[in-house]
């Protein structure tokens, strides 16, 4: 038996196009199969469908993943994998995805499933961030301050991003910039960037890698957590691998703001880490505390404001295909 989790949304409605094309050009490996078809309708859902059907794991399940990294988060949240006996394959609706661009640089997408649970099955790290209100797995990233501050506003300018802000619908001269935004990803993100960049405060902070290495901060701009390299266009997370054991942090820390300019460009190349106020580690399990809260995200989604959290990896825990 297959279990589908299908987000129609994903890729700004490309996830039922997808799923349709698949189905007709698997109907009959499906048939044989067995199959059932859930359709996320929500944030959150893809997290309650995939606890629910592994909730009474008594033999082996594969769950298929249709849908963006936000998706795959969800249901690697959501399951239960005590026992090893449930397994992932995640078809991404977008080919620029972190998720599958950290695992294969050249990666195509199979062009049915039959082919997809064909390929190698790989045994893969995941992450979990502990808070104060929170405990959440990720298997691209997390980040806090200006990093998450960034994606947090993108979130709010593009409705086909978030869809719920289309319900609510934006008046007059908002209403344009919405437009705008909608139609170009590009200028929706600079847009972010440089209002996130007027509001970066600095905080003070320390970090306390693996119980031994401890780091002090007074500067603080954002750090961010990889399992992966990338995270968008960026490469924060250079070297980065989920299957390594490890997590990379990247911690941006400088009196000057404007260098954040430089940092980030350079950080489309992956040189960043040579910039003045760059600092990088590499760790297994991270205890972090800032003075002030900061904006978190995982996986790309707001989890609101946290000032003490712990981060660690699960070494080769998640069994997946892509």
């Amino acid at each position: 038996m297959l279990f589908f989790i299908i987000n129609p949304l994903a890729g700004r409605g490309h996830g039922l196009t997808v799923w349709k094309k698949i189905e007709e050009d698997s109907r009959t490996f499906l048939e044989s199969e067995g199959f059932r078809i859930f359709f996320t309708e929500g944030r959150g859902n893809a997290k309650a469908i995939a606890r629910e059907i592994t909730e009474d794991s008594q033999g082996e399940k594969k769950i298929i993943v249709i849908g963006g990294t936000g998706t795959l988060n969800e249901v690697v949240d959501g399951v239960k994998l005590d026992g090893d006996r449930v397994s992932l394959a995640f078809l991404p609706v977008c080919k620029e995805n972190d998720f599958v661009r950290g695992l294969d640089k050249s990666y195509k997408a199979p062009m049915n499933i039959q082919k997809l649970l064909e390929n190698k099955e790989r045994k893969v790290d995941y992450g979990i961030v502990e808070g104060s209100t929170r405990h959440r797995r990720f298997v691209v990233g997390a980040g806090m301050g200006f990093d998450a501050a960034v994606m947090n506003e993108l979130l709010a300018v593009r409705s086909d991003i978030c869809p719920k802000e289309k319900a609510v619908g934006v008046k007059g001269k908002k209403s344009v910039f919405q437009f705008l935004f909608n139609q170009s990803g590009t200028l929706a993100y600079i847009y972010a960037f440089l209002k996130g960049l007027r509001r970066a405060k600095q905080c003070k902070g320390t970090i306390l890698l693996d119980g031994e290495e401890r780091l002090e901060f007074s500067h603080i701009l954002f750090l961010s957590i990889h399992n992966h390299p990338y995270e968008g266009r960026y490469v924060l997370g250079k070297g980065a691998s989920a299957e390594d054991g490890y997590l990379d942090l990247c911690l941006v820390s400088t009196k000057h703001k404007l260098r954040l300019l430089r940092i980030m460009l350079a950080s489309l190349f992956g040189v960043h880490q040579y910039l003045p106020g760059v600092h990088c580690y590499r760790f297994k399990r991270a205890e972090i505390h800032m003075e002030e809260p900061l904006p978190l995200h995982i996986d790309g989604e707001n989890v609101g404001r946290q000032k003490d959290i712990s981060i660690s990896c699960r070494p080769r825990r998640l069994r997946i295909q892509i």
